[in-house]
């Protein structure tokens, strides 16, 4: 599944979310940072290989490695005529763009119908079927078929964007980059600011619109978007989870596949359903193999324009630790879901987003360790900078780019490993969550209500006040899992002689010592111990000998110096892509498309089979395959066949195609992304990748990289032989206005 979507902490789902028994009363954690790390295995350099420097001398180039991920105002409009015969109108594109749709802040959709039905994938839409469920029902595991309007359920909290038009606005936002002063923040801060000026402006002038300035080419082009924002959504089906997720982690990001991954929901424009005339009537032959086909979506984000510095880092450093501490968040929420069968339902989306984060950096990594994508950066990276280097006026304005990001990079090196230590919610240890809480708020509390961070004033200051307060029970076991993934953490990750350690460590103890000294030592889980923190303020703070309010005390004062640093490089990295996407756009132009960033685009592509383990894998799947996975298996999970598909199997057509594959280019946040025939018609919507396909987001390559959809006639097929779906069905393929 390729959905893009951020991760609560274990402790913050389980634990502070149900403090105030509100899950927005918990202060929220900063995703993790990158961090330099000296685990066993782990690379420390951040310079290629020499395999890699001599591959990049001898690599041919496709020209396409900077993907097809197009924006609707820079079409390559003369190339899909030559590869596919096929030149869309100002029509046919621009129903396209209004049919598909962003779903919330972590999908696409798209309108299927006159009345407001629209198709994603049931992972899009699991948070609004684990909301419209009841106590008696658990529609995940069950599915939903509303049989009328009136059953259809409105998903709480949810929206869709619809792209309406879109406006260079590039010359402002560079005239204020240009006035700024010299410093990076600087003009980081010229740029935000002017940007959301433009936002401003934008919404005040269209009361319905949700406008967003999106940097293009690293920020050499902004462009406005304005979205007209749809907050009332209804669900209308969901197959049962064994269909929509048959296979499980393990087929996951993996060809070929048997999923039925598709949700229909229904758009409301206020109290009534949408009345559109830009929607994609199904096909319900769909694409054959050879087809081209566009997918219009939303992909969350790429990194093809990083430079060979960066991508070293992503490497070396960054990736590996997402990956360790997804594992460590895995753990966790593992074992609290086997402590107590209650929790299952509440953490389950918690399960299947960190499994599929986790499973998805993987595949970045290993396709970092390939030598030929390593060696065609480098040699796009030559090419780029011979190019600067032969004309003088280039040569003044950016030679010294691609230093200055290599510098920065070591700098993040240095820096990271302190922030993350010093982060007391790093992994959601109960323990240092509350010591860091403690002491920050004490902290805070000397300051003016406006000096305060945003967190601590106001409501939500008097809310992180009671939770301290709060008498809240920790089970031992998952306190101590924490704790220790902490100290792993700082033990695997902080180099041997860094002062930090001794915040934590005794000379010669192991982390499970450690963890048994603090644990014994510490009164941070009595809420009355914490109150008395809290009325005797700094100096109380600063005469406690409890072992954690110590750590703590070090760590939020150094972590705000830690942090003030990183911003400082940051917005230093943005000014130095800045002036790469400019070069780069000064030397190519924009015949390339930029990097994704959640907005729309229109990828184009070929159903297409690919070499794999000695042989071909398929372009299609078929029913057929669906039901000899699960025999293969003996019907163990997560291969059991849904009971519906099993009474249904007299009726199914056994050799109706259920999946397919193509080369379009899609990234995270492309899940329910329609993919769209020649005619307009929808003949898929996108729900995975395989795993050749993860490192794209850093090169594009088509050989084996696959797009892997739901097959049109496999939808109408299911909801006609297995769900006795008729008025959906009826609507999707025009025999009726809707139900």
């Amino acid at each position: 599944m390729v959905r893009s979507r951020s991760y609560r902490t274990a402790f913050a789902t389980v634990f502070l979310a149900t403090t105030l028994g509100c899950a927005s009363g918990a202060p929220q954690s900063a995703p993790p940072r990158p961090v330099a790390g000296q685990a066993a295995g782990l690379s420390l350099s951040l310079d290629p290989t020499a395999a890699e420097l001599r591959t990049a001398s001898s690599v041919r180039l496709s020209g396409t490695e900077s993907g097809r991920l197009w924006t609707f105002d820079n079409l390559p409009l003369d190339r899909w005529k030559h590869e596919y015969e096929f030149a869309p109108d100002a029509d046919w594109l621009d129903r396209v763009r209004l049919s598909t749709l962003r779903f919330g802040d972590y999908c696409s959709a798209a309108f299927v119908s006159p009345t407001g039905l629209a198709v994603t994938n049931q992972h899009c839409a699991r948070e609004c079927i684990e909301a419209v469920s009841t106590g008696r029902d658990d529609l995940v595991v069950d599915g939903f078929l509303a049989s009328s309007r009136r059953e259809e359920r409105l998903c709480p909290g949810l929206y869709v964007d619809q792209l309406v038009a879109i406006e260079d606005v590039s010359v402002r936002v560079h005239a204020a980059a240009d006035s700024a002063g010299p410093a990076a923040t600087d003009i980081d801060r010229a740029i935000s600011e002017a940007s959301a000026g433009i936002e401003d402006e934008c919404e005040a002038a269209h009361v319905t619109a949700h406008c967003q300035v999106v940097p293009l080419y690293g920020g050499a082009r902004h462009v406005l978007h304005r979205y007209r924002r749809y907050e009332t959504v209804k669900l209308v089906f969901a197959p049962e989870l064994r269909a929509a997720y048959f296979g499980g982690e393990y087929d996951n990001f993996t060809w070929p596949r048997h999923a039925l991954d598709i949700a229909f929901v229904r758009i409301h424009d206020g109290e009534s359903p949408v009345r559109t005339e830009a929607y994609l009537p199904l096909d319900p032959a769909g694409a054959a193999e050879g087809d081209p086909v566009f997918v219009t979506g939303n992909p969350g984000s790429t990194s093809r324009m990083l430079t060979v510095a960066q991508l070293m880092y992503e490497r070396a450093y960054r990736l590996p630790l997402r990956i360790w501490l997804l594992d460590h968040q895995r753990n966790a929420l593992a074992s609290a879901m086997a402590a107590n069968p209650d929790y299952e339902a509440d953490l389950r989306q918690d399960m299947f987003e960190v499994s599929n984060a986790l499973k998805a950096y993987g595949g970045m990594l290993e396709g970092l360790r390939d030598t030929i994508l390593v060696g065609a950066k480098i040699r796009i990276e030559d090419e780029l900078r011979a190019k600067v280097a032969a004309d003088p006026a280039l040569q003044a304005k950016y030679a010294d780019v691609w230093d200055r990001l290599s510098a920065l990079q070591r700098r993040k090196l240095d820096i990271s490993p302190r922030m993350n230590a010093t982060n007391t919610t790093l992994v959601g240890s109960p323990h240092l969550e509350l010591a860091g809480m403690v002491v920050d708020y004490v902290r805070q509390m000397k300051l003016t209500e406006a000096a305060r961070s945003p967190r601590f004033r106001g409501d939500s200051g008097r809310r992180i006040l009671a939770m301290i307060e709060s008498d809240v029970p920790v089970d031992p076991s998952f306190a101590w899992f924490t704790l220790t993934g902490h100290l792993r953490f700082v033990d695997t990750w902080v180099r041997p002689r860094h002062e930090l350690r001794g915040w934590l460590f005794q000379p010669g103890e192991s982390v499970e010592e450690a963890a048994t000294r603090l644990i014994g030592r510490t009164r941070i889980l009595d809420a009355s111990f914490r109150r008395g923190l809290i009325d005797g303020g700094a100096d109380g703070i600063e005469e406690s000998a409890d072992p954690l309010i110590v750590f703590a005390r070090r760590a939020v004062a150094e972590a705000e110096l830690l942090w003030e640093e990183w911003d400082n490089i940051m917005a230093e990295e943005s000014v130095q892509r800045r002036r790469l996407g400019l070069a780069t756009c000064d030397v190519y132009g924009t015949a390339d498309p930029p990097d994704a960033s959640f907005t729309l685009r229109i990828s184009d592509g070929i159903v297409k089979r690919y070499p794999s383990n000695g042989t071909y894998a398929p372009a299609r799947t078929t029913f057929y395959g669906l039901f000899a996975r699960s025999a293969e298996f003996a019907g163990a999970e997560p291969w059991t066949l849904p009971p519906s598909f099993e009474r249904a199997s007299a009726r199914i057509g056994m050799d109706t195609p259920l999946g397919f594959v193509s080369t379009a280019d899609i990234a995270g946040g492309s899940s329910g992304s329609p993919v769209i025939g020649t005619d307009g018609r929808l003949v898929g919507v996108v729900f995975d990748s395989n795993m050749e396909q993860l490192p794209n987001g850093y090169l594009y390559r088509s050989a084996e990289g696959r797009a892997v959809a739901l097959h049109s006639a496999g939808i109408l097929e299911a909801l006609r032989s297995v769900y006795r779906a008729n008025a959906l069905v009826a609507e999707l393929t025009g025999r009726t206005g809707g139900r």
